[in-house]
């Protein structure tokens, strides 16, 4: 089997007058790791223990299989023939800059950690077209993760928690955060979570007690919660510290859902934002919208991303808002009170 080398081409600009540098060797992990790949149908999946395999896929796979992962686009398989699993390893451990290279059938793509991603929580690897369900190994062999296309791929704490977890849910605490130089603030504000007691600029400062050193380490605290737990925050806002319990809601949207705070209210949109889906009995559903509905306005404000939406909901003192709707030429408001 022919083996493709593809190195970033960043890389090979900074080492090409260097007459000493030698690229990494992947060549004996991908004679390991590649053993891991097993097909359900036409999809490829990763072998992660003897007898199931993990897969991401936009479409829903012709075979049968055991649970699915809405928020991730995870399926996970389950195999009679005893599988070659790979050994995955914490991204925790990942350095920015870090040879690390992506494998499929038949090409290995080497290149360097580049940055972590807001997809719940992925990562990307310098100018690699990495193919979905390809394996993304460090030099020990061991895996980082699962390959989803375009440079990137989800974490090896999110397969782990798939392949382990009994139900498919992911912890809210009704915000959404950012690193803004070394703090981690509060950038977003869901109106429609109960007893919401943040505000947006709130810097934090522990969870759980444990100091926050990362938008990883207090992102996945939150998203690995269980629904109905507690969790401790400790944030500063205007030169005064709070100290305070949150009670963990389920999260709604993220990921591979659309993430506009409206979901919490039953309504779900695309990239172009037109509904995609209504939940029964929801606010959506009571008030006549409909699949292919495009939201184009919140009172004056012209929205074309599911961040504009949230954003303004975030930061409006209004009680209720006027939602503008496009059906076929046809537009028409929605009231939504906060």
């Amino acid at each position: 089997m022919m083996i493709r080398l593809v190195i970033s081409f960043f890389i090979f600009f900074q080492v090409a007058n260097s007459a000493s540098f030698t690229y990494p060797d992947f060549s004996q992990c991908y004679k390991i790791n590649t053993k891991s790949f097993v097909y359900f149908g036409d999809t490829r999946a990763i072998a992660v223990t003897k007898h199931l395999a993990v897969a991401y896929s936009q479409k829903k796979p012709t075979v049968n299989f055991v649970k699915f992962d809405p928020f991730l686009n995870l399926y996970l398989f389950s195999s009679k023939k005893t599988l070659k699993p790979v050994r995955l390893k914490s991204t925790h451990l990942l350095k920015l800059g870090e040879w690390i290279a992506g494998m499929d059938d038949t090409s290995l793509y080497a290149g360097n950690f580049a940055k972590s991603g807001d997809l719940l929580d992925s990562f990307y690897l310098q100018n690699a077209q990495l193919e979905e369900n390809s394996i993304i190994s460090c030099l020990c062999c061991e895996v980082y993760g699962l390959g989803i296309g375009a440079g990137s791929f989800i974490g090896s704490e999110y397969i782990k928690r798939f392949i382990n977890s009994k139900e498919i849910y992911y912890g809210d605490i009704g915000v959404r955060f950012e690193k803004q130089a070394k703090s981690f603030v509060v950038k977003n504000i869901d109106p429609f979570f109960k007893n919401q007691m943040f505000q947006s600029g709130d810097k934090i400062l522990k969870i759980n007690g444990k100091k926050v050193s990362s938008l990883k380490q207090l992102n996945q605290t939150v998203l690995f919660a269980k629904p109905k737990s507690t969790i401790k925050i400790e944030f500063l806002r205007q030169n005064k510290i709070y100290k305070n319990s949150i009670t963990v809601a389920s999260r709604m949207g993220g990921g591979y859902l659309s993430d506009s705070f409206l979901e919490r209210k039953g309504v779900f949109f695309d990239k172009d934002m037109k509904i995609n889906k209504i939940n029964e009995k929801s606010f959506g559903m009571i008030n006549g919208l409909k699949i292919g509905d495009k939201l184009i306005q919140i009172d004056h404000h012209k929205i074309k991303s599911s961040n504009d939406l949230k954003m303004y909901l975030s930061k409006t003192k209004q009680k209720t808002v006027q939602l503008l709707f496009d059906r076929k030429d046809f537009q028409f408001f929605v009231k939504l009170g906060l």
